[in-house]
């Protein structure tokens, strides 16, 4: 990759959006030496974002040993900055992230924004796990410094990183970004053209619907999908406390980017998940999602053993 010209260094990057993707990537950078700006419109996201990543996410970095990190939180944490304007996130940022909600109108006005305030020279992409870069395209001056980066929570766990063209992008840029995901300790997949759901989302969109689809039909409970999925796959995670930790709102917006596009009449948002968002039933952020939070039953080490036979 590359065409013998020098990658630029990436040493600052700027996260907008500070939600559960905000909120892993910009720890994950900061933990491996970048200095990270972390910005969110709500003030009361910055808040509940930064308590996570000083009680939660970099002590799990820390203490994982899968990616690169200091002796210390406290180390890490100095390399993280809270700011309250875009402009302040962006100024002088190398690379600036975006993982704001997955809505095409409302990353297009983000992107035009940060078209306005960022220097040429910043590298811009999206965090987008359903929406390809190529519209943004529209709406930057750069669109050779514009990508997909699809990054994956817990980051700790699913360390990797899915990077895709927005149709113009640059073989300098691509190699900045793969060597700063690299440096942050990411396995880095390109995806070769452009694939609505890169690779990973387009397997775990079948996973997933067809998992919902058994609830829907009555077929089985979400503990049950769980509970078989992990025993035959051998896994650590299944399909309904993944969902719970994405957040089924943001599942929701991803499946109806899937259905703006469908072919197939039948390919509507299933009503399980429906459900769940219109109740405000969101996963781990509310509480209450296709589990009950703390304490989700999965978590019970007895959740993947035999239940006791009832007496007769």
């Amino acid at each position: 990759m590359g065409n013998g010209t020098s990658p630029q260094t990436i040493r600052t990057i700027a996260m907008v959006g500070a939600g559960t993707m905000g909120t892993h990537i910009s720890a994950a950078a900061a933990a491996a030496g970048f200095d990270t700006r972390l910005y969110d419109l709500v003030p009361a996201q910055l808040d509940r974002s930064i308590e996570q990543i000083d009680t939660t996410i970099l002590p799990a970095i820390v203490n994982s040993g899968q990616l690169p990190a200091p002796t210390s939180v406290m180390e890490a944490r100095a390399r993280l900055t809270v700011v309250h304007s875009l402009e302040q996130a962006v100024q002088g940022a190398d690379w600036v992230i975006e993982a704001i909600k997955e809505d095409l109108g409302v990353k297009l006005e983000m992107f035009a924004q940060l078209n306005r305030v960022a220097a040429p020279t910043t590298i811009l992409s999206t965090n987008s796990s359903s929406l390809p870069s190529r519209p943004l395209a529209d709406v930057v001056d750069h669109p050779e410094r514009l990508l997909n980066t699809h990054f994956f929570a817990p980051i700790w766990v699913r360390s990797m990183v899915e990077l895709m063209t927005c149709g113009s992008t640059s073989d300098e840029t691509f190699d900045a970004v793969a060597a700063a995901c690299e440096a942050m300790g990411l396995v880095v997949a390109r995806v070769q053209g452009e694939s609505k759901g890169f690779i990973i989302n387009r397997i775990w969109r079948a996973i997933k619907r067809e998992s919902l689809r058994v609830v829907d039909e009555g077929h089985g409970t979400p503990e049950d999908v769980d509970r078989l999925f992990r025993l035959f796959f051998t896994a650590e995670s299944a399909p309904f406390s993944t969902m719970d930790l994405v957040g089924l709102d943001v599942v929701a917006d991803i499946e109806k980017t899937y259905h703006a596009v469908a072919t197939d009449p039948a390919d509507v948002p299933i009503k399980t998940l429906t459900d769940k968002v219109a109740a405000g039933e969101l996963g781990q952020k509310t509480g209450e999602g296709f589990y009950t939070y703390p304490n989700p039953a999965y978590e019970d080490p007895d959740f993947l053993k035999p239940k006791p036979a009832k007496d007769s």
